[in-house]
């Protein structure tokens, strides 16, 4: 009888992220299957390295297929025929993330070893009231979908998102992707943008928009309250985060690639190995990199490489568009303006450019009077502050309800928006008063809404693709960094991608967050 020989198999999982918690789930799936393999991880993926049996290896891909959760850091697999050992291995850091590792296995032992009774609080929800409920990562406010409770949080400065407790019904109202599904089910647990089926936001009661971020639960105590609820045929609640510890991370994806917009939560603490340092939170490690762009400059190693930087930031006042040069460091080219948070200030300033723009804001606010009643919120600052005054001349509250407006239309191409250079001082400005004149004219003329909300994003790419370009040819660059959370637009994203990827490396962080 012929001796079955151990084979030798090497198996590679792209994954970037060097936290190391997926790593112990394979670890753990490998000690259950008792299997001899070592699990290592690297910079950029995890290898898996087997000496066995080949009906024991493929036994154990079979449970590795079934049991090995999504991540939003996972990428391809395959078997490679060698690996290279001079790559060092990342050494384990003792570092506890905020994350439960919510595998099938962990949520049905959590269900069949926990009773608790949530009858309080679904009554009260059922009531049309607000729970107030604790769970691991702080408080929520949890309640049903409510047009008037929705709205007086908002008005208090919270974001209202929606927790699923039954993904079997996600497409009942809301138009999912596979990748979606992916994304909303992965071991992070992060919150995810959908899109409502039309009638079923109808009354507004989820959002005042056509979207919403949505997720699963996080942890054993909504996980807990989430069956609860199943049980009940309560298959989604809306909820805000009332002092919590960290901010979920709010994912995106393009192409093949998963991006992280925005939070915290299940990615810091993080061991950075570049600075070689422990970081808590993304300010912090933002903070310490001298900004966002200099930050990916780190994580792409090129400092010493000249590099086209485009950070575009909602929140921040600092966005601008600049460039990275050995030896002398980074300096801004063209800077966003921080504009004054008023809009009768902003009518004056439009009114001074030429006698042309006098007549159209006289004309426009005989016409739409009553768009212009309400000021802006005073509260922001950058790309926040245009956006929410472009949305104010077209009758919008603010700048998350121009956003989802673009993102609802379906056009392929829109009409040009003035995106225009100002030089004051000596420095170049986008001059935000042409944007806002400009959408005004063809607000005038009867364009719809939604297509100059798209438009503004699709001439923001022209702007940013012309300018990156010009910098790019004049310093030799064969790189752009792409950051801040305005890159996270899918209308934006795509179109600067399908211009700059024919002579650029476009460089979009992978393991940290677009911006904080």
């Amino acid at each position: 009888m012929k001796k079955i020989l151990d084979m030798q198999l090497i198996y590679k999982i792209e994954f970037n992220s060097t936290n190391g918690y997926f790593k112990k789930i394979i670890e753990k799936l490998i000690k259950i299957s008792n299997i001899d393999a070592i699990c290592k991880q690297y910079r950029g993926f995890i290898l898996l390295t087997f000496n066995a049996k080949a009906e024991e290896i493929e036994n154990f891909f079979f449970i590795l297929e079934k049991k090995l959760p999504l991540s939003i850091f996972i990428g391809k697999s395959y078997v490679i025929e060698k690996f290279d050992d001079s790559i060092e291995e990342l050494e384990e850091k003792d570092v506890k993330q905020n994350l439960s590792l919510l595998t099938n296995d962990a949520i049905k032992n959590i269900i069949d070893t926990n009773d608790i009774d949530f009858l309080n609080d679904i009554v009260s929800i059922s009531r049309g009231e607000v729970s107030r409920f604790e769970t691991h990562n702080g408080l929520k406010n949890i309640f049903l979908p409510n047009k008037d409770i929705r709205e007086d949080f908002e008005k208090k400065g919270y974001e209202v998102k929606l927790l699923i407790t039954n993904i079997n019904k996600l497409s009942e109202i809301f138009d999912v992707s596979n990748k979606d599904l992916q994304l909303i089910c992965s071991i992070e647990r992060p919150l995810v943008k959908l899109k409502f089926k039309i009638l079923k936001n109808a009354k507004k009661e989820f959002s005042s928009t056509n979207f919403i971020y949505a997720k699963i639960p996080d942890d054993k105590e909504t996980v807990l309250f989430a069956n609860a609820l199943k049980q009940k045929d309560i298959n989604y609640v809306l909820y805000i985060n009332d002092e919590v510890y960290q901010d979920g991370l709010k994912i995106t994806y393009f192409n093949d690639k998963n991006i992280i917009i925005r939070g915290d939560k299940g990615l810091f603490p993080k061991f950075d190995y570049t600075a070689n340092k422990k970081y808590n939170s993304s300010k912090e490690y933002f903070d310490d990199n001298g900004g966002v762009y200099k930050a990916v400059l780190a994580q792409y190693a090129k400092r010493l490489m000249p590099t086209v930087g485009v950070y575009f930031s909602l929140k921040s006042n600092s966005s601008s568009i600049a460039i990275n040069m050995p030896g002398k460091g980074v300096r801004d080219v063209i800077l966003i303006p921080n504009m004054h948070n008023n809009v009768k200030h902003c009518m004056e300033e439009i009114s001074e450019i030429d006698e042309h723009c006098e007549r159209l804001i006289t004309n426009y606010t005989k016409k739409f009077a009553s768009y212009l009643k309400e000021d802006v919120s005073d509260d922001t600052n950058g790309f926040e502050s245009i956006l929410n005054m472009c949305a104010k001349v077209l009758g919008l509250n603010n700048a998350k309800e121009f956003e989802d407006k673009a993102l609802s239309v379906n056009v392929k191409s829109g009409i040009q928006i003035d995106m225009k250079l100002v030089s004051i001082d000596d420095v170049n400005y986008l001059d935000h008063r042409k944007i806002i004149q400009s959408i005004m004219s063809y607000k005038m003329a009867d364009v719809d809404t939604g297509t100059l909300c798209y438009s503004f994003y699709e001439s923001l790419s022209e702007f940013i693709c012309n300018y990156a370009n010009e910098i790019g040819k004049e310093t030799k660059a064969k790189d752009v960094v792409l950051c801040g959370d305005m890159i996270g637009n899918s209308i934006l994203l795509t179109k600067v991608n399908k211009t700059l990827s024919k002579n650029y490396n476009l460089l979009i962080p992978k393991e940290y967050p677009l911006d904080y």
